[in-house]
């Protein structure tokens, strides 16, 4: 496999339109070591080298062939299924070939090789090779309302699972999945109601003690229980409720046992002369005794440069002590590109004052800024809110160098940092716009442009698809593209196949492009926003030395919490899973766990409802 890999990367090495490498350190995870990325027209690809408790490394590398989106290597495998209503992003990581292929009626997926232990940070993705494993995944549109879903896994322990969804309407939908999972019986029902007024979604599983969808150490994703039930109401634009109940069931494969819990969240918001206020009451029950917290607050911009807010924190311990918490926040927008925040805390007869602030810039963008997160796996008899330093730090240098660093929050509230530095190089391509390539015709018709953020950085390797050519934009934010005639061609922006790290958004961008003499040739603009980011994903660990007592809390930190959003319009959101997302508006945030994985950044370009890894370009989990 690791030469077969090798021989397919080296095939073409002067075709690469892209290099990137990248080198970093974390404390999050003891982690240390550095990739080299490679992308070409019609392959992808990337080595990885680090310590992880010991030497590891990762691989990955895709081609289309045949018909059939090839992959070599490590893959972020997604198995999800219709009735996955609360957890949409179930996967698994693997280490072997997979083929991909999809017409307008059908998908197919098939995959030989191993499941694995991976780990994955901006700069490094290693894997260490587990269980022997086939499968084939299979989807068919039997009519335009009726969809066949088919999950089935070889291994040690098998799985097979088929499912039925109904689109009812096109805000309606129901759905029915049945089998085996891990040689455990499994049957869920779920039913979606979508508009705008009114969004309903509810689903009843049952299933085996045991029950896996596939038998892995890592990542230990908790799987929904029995009923679970999601209502929101938004009768006016600026009024909002909503409420639900989730049940959870961690992996009994943890050290820890068989672990559930149950959530009920009630919460509304609303906004009136220009005032923000929102009220939440959560309920957790686990196997420690129930917990309940109440947070509620009021913000307002004060002026168009100053916002100040106030939120209100209690939370009640299975122990039947009450802990409270009061917050006062001040926010200064100096300039658009620099801004200060303080935040004053009283709780348990303390108070203290913070200060914070941001600054961007094209040459580096900082921040230094509190922020409240809710943990419900806190230790008996400590508050679980709790009020966090978050640090993130990016520094655009000459020649695409760029340095990143940000300091993350487990579920436990333990700080640790993550450090990492990232260049490209773009080998056969002149660096200014207007020259010919190396390699390669020379046309006189050009399409140029560039990649901004929504605040006026330039973006660097950022990913577009022009007349179906995949182009990055260099150091500069600058892309461009020389065709044989004059005329319009599509341009698609492609955010989940961005080399830079981090998660982004397309704000604006012209979805058709004109190819003209240089001397005309306009220099369109594609604006991007980066999306709020989460610590970099933990999917598996290593193993401890024989005689390492692993105690609990070390355990809860490595299940990943599907997403629970009871978000409270602009002001505040509940989210029970991994790390937690900030609003502009609020900073009060649930967090359960010390990594959220987004699969699909992943698993390669996937339509709204696609389950299956089709390429997966980039490649995922461990080792891209």
């Amino acid at each position: 496999m690791f030469c077969a890999f090798w021989l397919l990367a080296g095939a073409r090495p002067a075709a690469a339109q892209v290099l990137e490498l990248s080198g970093g350190s974390s404390s999050l995870f003891n982690a240390h070591g550095g990739s080299v990325g490679f992308r070409g027209r019609n392959y992808a690809g990337r080595f990885d080298v680090g310590l992880f408790g010991k030497p590891r490394f990762g691989y990955f590398f895709t081609t289309p062939f045949r018909g059939y989106n090839w992959g070599f290597g490590d893959q972020a495998i997604p198995f999800v299924l219709p009735t996955d209503l609360f957890n949409p992003s179930y996967y698994f990581l693997g280490r072997g070939v997979s083929a991909a292929r999809k017409d307008a009626r059908s998908k197919l997926f098939v995959y030989a090789g191993a499941t694995s232990t991976g780990f994955a940070l901006p700069f490094l993705n290693v894997a260490r090779t587990e269980t022997p494993t086939g499968l084939v995944f299979y989807e068919r549109q039997l009519s335009p309302a009726l969809r066949f879903t088919s999950r089935n896994v070889l291994s040690r322990r098998q799985t097979s699972i088929q499912a039925l969804e109904w689109t009812v309407e096109r805000d309606m939908k129901l759905g029915m999945s049945a089998g085996i999972g891990n040689n455990q019986h499994y049957w869920a029902s779920s039913f979606s109601f979508n508009r705008k007024v009114v969004s309903l979604q509810a689903s009843y599983t049952r299933a085996g003690d045991a029950f896996r969808r596939i038998s892995v150490e890592a990542p230990a994703v908790a799987e929904t229980d029995r009923e679970n039930i999601r209502l929101e109401l938004a009768p006016r634009s600026n009024l909002h409720f909503s409420l639900g109940r989730q049940n959870y069931l961690a992996p009994a494969a943890s050290s820890t046992g068989e672990l559930r819990a149950a959530v009920n969240s009630f919460g509304v918001s609303g906004s009136a002369a220009r005032f923000q206020m929102y009220g939440s009451l959560f309920s957790s029950e686990t196997g420690a005794g129930t917990a309940r917290a109440v947070s509620m607050g009021v913000r307002r911009h004060v002026t168009e440069r100053v916002e100040a807010g106030i939120d209100y924190l209690r939370s009640t311990l299975p122990n039947g002590s009450v802990i409270h918490t009061e917050v006062s926040t001040f926010r200064e927008n100096v300039s658009q590109r620099f801004s200060l925040s303080q935040v004053i805390t009283h709780g348990s007869g303390q108070t203290s004052i913070a200060f914070g602030g941001t600054f961007l810039s094209n040459l580096l963008t900082a921040s230094a800024e509190y922020q409240t997160v809710y943990l419900p796996f806190a230790p008996t008899g400590q508050s679980q809110f709790r009020q966090v330093l978050v640090l993130n730090l990016h520094l655009q240098l000459p020649h695409a160098i760029q340095l990143n660093g940000g300091t993350n929050v487990t579920s436990l509230g333990h700080a640790r940092y993550t450090a990492y530095a990232t260049t490209f190089a773009y080998p056969g391509l002149s660096p200014e716009i207007g020259k010919p390539s190396q390699s390669g015709g020379f046309y006189e018709n050009l399409v140029r442009g560039r990649v901004i953020e929504e605040n006026g950085p330039p973006v660097a390797g950022a990913a577009l698809r022009i007349d179906g050519e995949l182009v990055f934009s260099d150091s500069g934010g600058a892309f461009f593209l020389r065709r044989k005639k004059a005329k319009l061609y599509p341009l698609e922006v492609l955010p989940n196949q961005f080399m830079l790290p981090g998660r982004f958004e397309v704000v604006s961008a012209p979805e058709v492009v004109r190819a003209e003499r240089e001397q005309m040739a306009e220099i369109y603009e594609v604006v991007v926003r980066r999306l709020p980011t989460s610590p970099p994903s933990s999917p598996g660990l290593p193993s401890q030395s024989a005689g390492t007592r692993r105690d609990q809390s070390s355990d809860l930190e490595q299940i990943l919490i599907p997403p629970m959003p009871l978000s409270i319009l602009n002001s505040v959101t509940y989210q029970l899973y991994a790390s937690s997302r900030s609003l502009a508006e609020s900073r009060l945030k649930v967090q359960t766990d010390n990594a959220e994985e987004d699969p699909s950044v992943h698993a390669g370009e996937r339509d709204s409802g696609e389950n299956l890894c089709h390429g997966c370009v980039e490649g995922t989990g461990a080792g891209q």
